[in-house]
């Protein structure tokens, strides 16, 4: 090679690569140090018995460290694995003890944590499970082994208050400001008379984060926390101003004067929010949005009045900002009882939920594990159930692939200790060794065989303080193989969660919960009254299906990949406009038993015999006579012309039209 060639290529291992080298070990070092700690410091002060402990430990900091400081949700945390650490000894206890609990403690663990919307959450408990039956104590050890675990998250807790208040900047409503300071753009540029569809197109992807925040604080028995619920009042926020530029801010429009004005004054509003999100300045703003609203407005009826609609919900937010703490539960915004794991218990038997099936498959799968390793009681049989349950994921295809990297970073793992272990032969070369190790494990993706490569020799290393190297890599390869055939027969016969089959799910679920949603509108114009939460729990989890249909579509034909690009969005728009009919209605009850409450009954009737028509479409593949709404806004002609619920409504009924239409275009295609 030249010395210019050279010199090019080390400009741009300079300039590209090593930039991104460098982050990656920034990014892995907080991890990486309270990994070496633990492992360290447990070793020193207990014993070598209880380094395994150091493994699940340091994934509860990798998976909490991004995350602001949360003691409640630490100490909360700390009693659910002490329970598990006391399961795990009881499972340690006999073949009978660790064939029932390796049945019962999987199956819990996953139904209570995890869903379809967060399937891995059961795996850090899961994990410590697992790992403290590989070395089974006696009674008198369980003190110590209690005291290993709370001495690790002790030192997990201060690693994380340290890492939020010194090392990482607390992320305060990160989402929330991005959107707000897009609302500002569109602000301006619509005074301006300039287009606005880049930042309206941005829109969707940060409610969507803003939903994944908001389901990831909900609790037991709560919908969300007050960081959640700020959360969902700004994504409301955000929804409503994403339909707002999409129905009632004509193409080209050029406002006026007045008009133009007005948005500027909205713009600064925002920006100040903005920066004040979380400043004592609140009140002071809700002031200066009161002055806002009770001027004169947009000169458009409509546009004034839908932006009505929208400061509504912004002066709900700043007023929630004042009276909520972060990580408080909020005990009012309580699960709907067909979400909640306690009142719910009778669906975690069906076959057919997503995490029921995944939790029948992972408790089998170590029940058949331990019990092997019970009955044989050969050397290092823990290896093989081990090794099933890092394997085995939720998802069938996830599996596979967790199945093909175990194997292939195994073998390269064997190598690369051989090697190792030819080379270096005392006590300090082998710790070494496993810092070295222990750093590659959390710099690699977690997904990647090459972790495998590096938790393999870590587990060499530990071995061959028992056993010799030859004898170690031979029962490694042998319970590798064994795991790998036991995960890969459970995943093919036992309850498979496919994609396809969640991707099917999925698309039937979304309109459920559109069904859902237009009954709780019902249920208030028939009675006045409904369930607030079950509107907030459908609103949430109808943004999440969404996502989780939309990130299916990868691996779809061309064909499917635009039909259901071009189905999304129409649902989101109809999702977005019943919420706004139901807030509408609630926000002027005095329209109920009215002419008006009345017609929107009847518009509602019509919306439910719509959906249900398309979700048979769609869901069974059978079109359905679609009925004949009218396309022009006389069709509700009892309703005022002017009135902001008739266009809702016409433009909800137009939105399952274009569905139809959509559905009608794809079977003649």
């Amino acid at each position: 090679m030249s010395g210019s060639k050279r010199a090019a290529a080390w400009a741009e291992f300079t300039q590209k690569k090593l930039p991104s080298i460098r982050a990656k070990w920034t990014a892995a070092l907080p991890t990486i140090l309270v990994s070496l700690t633990l492992l360290f410091s447990i070793w020193g002060i207990f014993g070598v018995r209880y380094v395994v402990m150091t493994s699940f430990l340091t994934l509860v900091f990798r998976t909490r460290h991004r995350q602001d400081f949360r003691p409640r949700e630490l100490v909360r945390t700390a009693v659910m694995m002490a329970a598990v650490c006391l399961a795990a000894f009881a499972a340690g206890r006999g073949l009978w003890w660790a064939l029932a609990l390796n049945l019962v403690v999987p199956f819990v663990l996953v139904y209570l944590l995890s869903s379809k919307f967060s399937p891995k959450a059961y795996f850090v408990y899961g994990m410590e499970f697992v790992f403290l039956q590989l070395m089974p104590i006696t009674p008198a050890q369980l003190p110590v082994q209690l005291a290993v675990l709370a001495y690790g998250l002790t030192v997990v807790t201060a690693a994380l208050w340290i890492h939020a208040k010194i090392i990482h900047r607390r992320r305060h409503f990160g989402t929330v400001r991005k959107g707000m300071d897009n609302l500002c753009t569109q602000l301006e540029k619509l005074a301006r008379g300039e287009d606005v569809s880049a930042e309206h197109a941005a829109l969707p992807s940060m409610m969507i984060h803003m939903t994944q925040v908001i389901y990831g604080s909900r609790g037991y028995t709560y919908l969300a926390n007050g960081y959640g619920k700020v959360n969902y009042l700004f994504m409301l926020l955000f929804q409503r101003f994403y339909y707002f530029t999409d129905h009632f801010v004509p193409r080209g429009w050029q406002p006026g004067e007045e008009d133009a004005a007005w948005l500027l004054q909205l713009a600064e509003l925002f920006r100040r929010a903005e920066r004040e999100l979380n400043g004592p300045e609140h009140p002071e703003l809700r002031r200066r949005l009161n002055q806002l609203r009770a001027g004169p407005g947009l000169s458009d009826g409509q546009q004034n009045e839908a932006m009505g609609e929208i400061l509504r919900v912004f002066g709900a937010a700043l007023e929630t900002l004042e009276q909520v703490h972060p990580a408080r539960p909020l005990k009012d915004w309580k699960l709907p009882g067909d979400q909640n794991k306690v009142k719910g218990v009778r669906y975690a038997f069906g076959l057919d939920q997503f995490t029921t099936r995944f939790a029948v498959r992972l408790s089998a799968v170590l029940c058949l594990g331990f019990g092997f390793v019970w009955l044989t009681g050969l050397e290092h049989a823990y290896w093989y159930p081990m090794t099933a349950f890092l394997m085995l994921m939720p998802y069938a295809e996830e599996s596979r692939m967790k199945i093909g990297n175990r194997i292939l970073g195994t073998l390269g793992g064997a190598v690369v200790s051989i090697l190792l272990m030819s080379l270096f032969h005392t006590m300090p070369q082998y710790i070494a060794i496993m810092a070295v190790m222990t750093c590659f494990m959390y710099y690699v993706p977690v997904t990647s065989w090459t972790m495998t490569v590096y938790s393999t020799c870590y587990g060499m290393t530990l071995a061959q303080l028992r056993l010799g190297l030859m004898e170690s890599v031979e029962l490694r390869l042998a319970y590798v193989a064994l795991a790998a055939l036991t995960a890969a027969l459970a995943n093919r016969f036992l309850l498979p969660n496919t994609a396809g089959r969640e991707f099917r799910k999925s698309v039937e679920e979304l309109f459920e919960l559109d069904l859902s949603l237009l009954g709780q509108v019902r249920e208030y114009c028939r009675t006045g009254s409904q369930d607030l939460n079950q509107m907030r729990d459908r609103l949430v989890r109808s943004h999440l299906v969404e996502n989780e249909i939309k990130s299916s579509l990868k691996g779809m034909s061309q064909a499917e990949q635009e039909f259901y690009s071009q189905m999304l969005p129409m649902n989101r728009q109809l999702v977005s406009e019943l919420e706004q009919i139901n807030a509408y209605l609630r926000s002027r009850p005095q329209l109920l038993g009215t002419g008006h409450s009345r017609m929107a009954a009847e518009v509602l009737d019509n919306l439910e015999d719509a959906i249900l028509r398309i979700k048979l479409s769609y869901t069974k593949n059978e079109l359905v006579p679609f009925f004949d709404t009218g396309r022009s806004p006389q069709a509700f002609d009892r309703l005022e012309e002017s009135l902001y619920f008739n266009t809702l409504a016409v433009n909800c009924l137009q939105t399952l039209r274009q569905m139809n239409e959509l559905l009608e275009s794809k079977a003649s295609g």
